[in-house]
């Protein structure tokens, strides 16, 4: 009995491998009609942006080639010529954006038709486009820049006389103090004339004073009738500009005026840095501070400098900050460094301090006797009031001065035009 089932079950294995072939032969093939059939789309799923290859393409929109072509352009905003008076009694035009609630005679960006600038109309000024950029005015018309740099170059030399150039700089000028609303304008009363005697000496009276420096009140027209080529501001307050103060710096700024500010709380976030600059950009809304370089032209003025920043009091040594303006040329100058605490350090002949004002104290540092740092019973200490600090300091003051005096001029002498 045990033999014949086992020669049944041989004989069942043996067909089974006998029909295992064609077992085979059927997987392969249905593996293969799943690899052809089965990527095809069965049932279409009606979806936005889904083509199979059940779905014909749409024919093309023939009512988009037959329609109408689309309207003109609106007409650009109404412009208006604004002419700002100068000492010859002639005026300087330029075109200006009639803005909500715009108060200030500003340059706006237009495009440039090449009929305008071939032959531009006597009764309009030649449009201009400022660089967008903002470096070297390189997509305004030559004849606007010249115009526009001219402008603010006359309003320079009404004030200062100035001719020539670096060490051959010639001007008479005074340095005025901006008295302004809550602030202790007059913190350093002696800085600014130590500093004007001392750009007189070096400058062998090349650049004269034309008379001591004195205050200028920001809310007067004064800064339009003297015409001081800058104004120097500075104290230790937090202090708000009134509308008048901002509306007349505002409009100085765009004449070809600048503004020199010195830190007198030197270093970042004291209250005179936060306040001047909130009030900066009140002034110039769309302008911002920048870092000035090292290697700007400021720097070899008059003195090379070397590409580096005169440290000021107590060494602190931000660089110097500069908004630009009238074609990219610099409106605004910022020292954060209190250079003026150190102007109030005269110098002798020999260009040291004139010691009769200090006494030496410990550490090689000396205390300042004086109307501003204290009585003969109480004094300031400064850590680094000595030769070589103060003369870098009236260096850097003098470069200032004569790059503020020339920089129209310069950038009109690149140009190929010189003073008449």
């Amino acid at each position: 009995m045990t033999a014949l089932i086992r020669s049944a079950f041989l004989v069942t294995l043996v067909d089974r491998f006998r029909s295992l072939p064609f077992y085979l032969i059927a997987l392969l093939l249905h593996l293969l009609f799943f690899l052809i059939f089965g990527t095809y789309e069965v049932t279409r799923i009606r979806s936005e942006g889904m083509v199979s290859v059940f779905t014909a393409p749409a024919p093309p929109d023939r009512s988009i080639a037959n329609a109408p072509p689309p309207p003109p352009p609106p007409d650009r905003a109404e412009q208006k010529i604004a002419s700002l008076p100068t000492a010859a009694g002639r005026s300087a035009s330029f075109i200006t954006s009639q803005a909500p609630g715009a108060s200030a005679i500003i340059p706006t960006a237009v495009t440039v038709s090449p009929a305008t600038t071939r032959q531009p109309s006597r009764s309009q000024a030649p449009e201009m486009k400022l660089d967008a950029s903002g470096v070297s005015g390189v997509n305004m018309p030559g004849l606007a820049l010249r115009q526009l740099l001219g402008r603010a170059s006359r309003f320079i030399q009404d004030g200062t006389g100035v001719t020539g150039t670096g060490k051959s700089t010639r001007a008479k000028f005074a340095c005025y103090w901006a008295i302004y609303q809550g602030g202790d304008w007059n913190c350093n009363p002696t800085a600014l004339t130590n500093l004007t005697t001392q750009v007189a000496r070096w400058s062998r009276d090349r650049i004269q004073q034309k008379a001591d420096p004195m205050p200028i009140v920001v809310s007067s027209k004064d800064l339009f009738t003297i015409k001081p080529p800058f104004i120097f501001v500075t104290g230790h307050k937090d202090f708000t500009f009134t509308e008048e103060e901002v509306e007349n710096l505002r409009q100085y700024l765009h004449a070809g005026g600048a503004i020199w500010a010195d830190n007198d709380l030197p270093g970042r976030r004291s209250r005179f840095d936060m306040a001047f600059r909130r009030e900066m950009k009140r002034v110039l809304t769309d302008k911002d501070f920048e870092t000035l370089p090292t290697d700007h032209p400021i720097m070899f003025a008059y003195y090379p400098m070397l590409r580096k920043l005169p440290s000021g009091m107590n060494n602190y040594q931000e660089p110097v900050e500069v908004i630009r303006l009238i074609a990219n040329e610099i409106a605004v100058v910022y020292t954060l460094n209190a250079y003026g605490d150190l102007w109030e350090c005269s110098l002798d002949e020999n260009d040291r301090i004139d010691r009769y004002l200090y006494r030496k104290g410990p550490r090689q540092a000396y205390h300042k006797w004086g109307p501003h740092y204290g009585s003969y019973y109480t004094a300031t200490h400064y850590r680094n009031v000595n030769d070589e600090t103060v003369v870098a300091a009236y260096k850097l003051g003098i470069n200032i001065v004569v790059h503020l005096l020339n920089r129209y001029d310069d950038r009109l002498r690149a140009m190929g035009v010189q003073r008449p």
